[in-house]
């Protein structure tokens, strides 16, 4: 009983965080479902054979790319989109390539753009949906251990200058 519990729980966990990984996700068709742009509406529009779907949840985007791009597919999913497309219109590539780029050129778009400029001089082209394990690592342990105590610190110091008895410039000696 336990064990068959046990391993239920962890076969959903496992199916819980592929897309996050982007695990199982089948390659690009050799023709790309390309958008068009409706001149009418000034928006970018999916292509019928385009199933809308990310090669990686935004989760995923969190612990490839950071904060910037998870917080822009949470709160401003139309303009990810719109982007997502505009790119896949412009550079002429699949949605997984897109939105690895949009993704990486959210978090830091310098460096973003100056690896493309690399690669127009013939540097190797960067997979921007591969998922680092130790980026990941290292991203969650600053999502969840350090930033959380730098902010109690910074609440807890505030409190006490303004909560605590004591000379302060601001209270006035």
């Amino acid at each position: 009983m336990f064990r068959t519990t046990f391993t239920s729980l962890l076969l959903a966990a496992v199916l819980a965080t592929t897309s996050a990984f982007g695990l199982g996700k089948t390659k690009a068709a050799t023709k790309l479902p390309l958008p068009t742009f409706n001149k009418e509406t000034n928006r970018y529009e999916k292509s019928p054979l385009d199933d809308g779907k990310y090669p990686y949840d935004a989760i995923g985007a969190a612990l490839r790319h950071g904060p910037s791009p998870f917080l822009t597919r949470v709160f401003n999913a139309d303009e990810y989109e719109q982007g997502i497309l505009k790119y896949m219109y412009t550079a002429k590539v699949d949605r997984a390539e897109a939105t690895g780029n949009i993704d990486a050129k959210l978090n830091n778009a310098i460096d973003w753009a100056y690896q493309k400029m690399e690669e127009k001089n013939g540097k190797p082209k960067v997979d921007y949906t591969r998922l680092d394990k130790k980026q990941a690592a290292l991203t969650a342990i600053w999502a969840l251990g350090i930033t959380p105590l730098a902010i109690n610190v910074i609440l807890n110091t505030a409190d006490q200058f303004v909560n605590a008895p004591g000379p302060s410039v601001i209270k006035g000696l």
